[in-house]
C-alpha cells in the first residue's frame, strides 16, 4: 500500500458516500479484505474520529496515519477533501452559468432524471409487504398535494406519516 492508492481508495468512498461516517463500509471492504488495514485500525480511528473535535469524517485521517503514518494521513486528508472543494467550485461555475439555455436544460434534465428514476423505486416499495389502499390513497394524495405545491414537502410527508402511524395502532 502506498499514498497514492490510499488516495483514491479514500476519494472514490468520498465521492460515493453522503459525507461523514458514510464512507465507513466503503472503506472496510477496500482495506480490511485484501489485508491493508485491520480491524482493529478502523476502530482505533474511529475512535479518534468521534472523541476529537470536527467534523466525523476526520476519523479517515486518522485511519490512514495508523495505515501508513503521516503520508498516510496527509493522503486521507486529500481525498476526502476533494469532494467538498468540487462542488465549491461546482457551484462558482454554475453560478456564471445558470441563466443560460444550455445550463437550464441540464439542469431540467437532471431533474427529470431524478423523477425517472424514483417512480421505479415507488413502485418496488408499493410492491412490497402491508400495501394496502390505505398506503396508495396516501401515496397519490401525497403526489397531488406535491403537485399543486399549496403546502411545504415536510407538511406533506408528517402529515401522511402521522396517518399512517394512527391508521396503524
Amino acid at each position: 500500500m502506498n499514498p497514492g492508492l490510499l488516495f483514491l481508495y479514500v476519494l472514490r468512498a468520498a465521492l460515493l458516500s453522503s459525507g461523514g461516517m458514510g464512507n465507513i463500509s466503503s472503506l472496510h471492504n477496500s482495506f480490511v479484505p485484501r489485508g491493508l488495514a485491520t480491524d482493529a485500525q478502523f476502530g482505533q480511528a474511529l475512535t479518534v474520529g468521534q472523541l476529537a473535535p470536527g467534523p466525523n469524517g476526520l476519523w479517515v485521517v486518522s485511519l490512514g496515519y495508523l495505515m501508513l503514518g503521516p503520508w498516510g494521513s496527509v493522503a486521507a486528508l486529500a481525498g476526502i477533501l476533494i469532494p467538498p472543494l468540487l462542488i465549491v467550485w461546482i457551484e462558482k461555475l454554475y453560478s456564471r452559468v445558470q441563466h443560460h439555455p444550455a445550463a437550464e436544460g441540464l439542469v431540467r434534465g437532471l431533474n427529470l432524471a431524478v423523477v425517472g428514476a424514483f417512480v421505479p423505486v415507488l413502485i418496488k416499495l408499493m410492491n412490497g409487504p402491508g400495501v394496502s389502499l390505505l398506503t396508495v390513497s396516501l401515496a397519490v394524495a401525497a403526489f397531488g398535494l406535491g403537485w399543486i405545491k399549496k403546502l411545504p414537502v415536510l407538511a406533506i410527508v408528517a402529515a401522511c406519516g402521522a396517518v399512517g402511524v394512527l391508521a396503524n395502532r
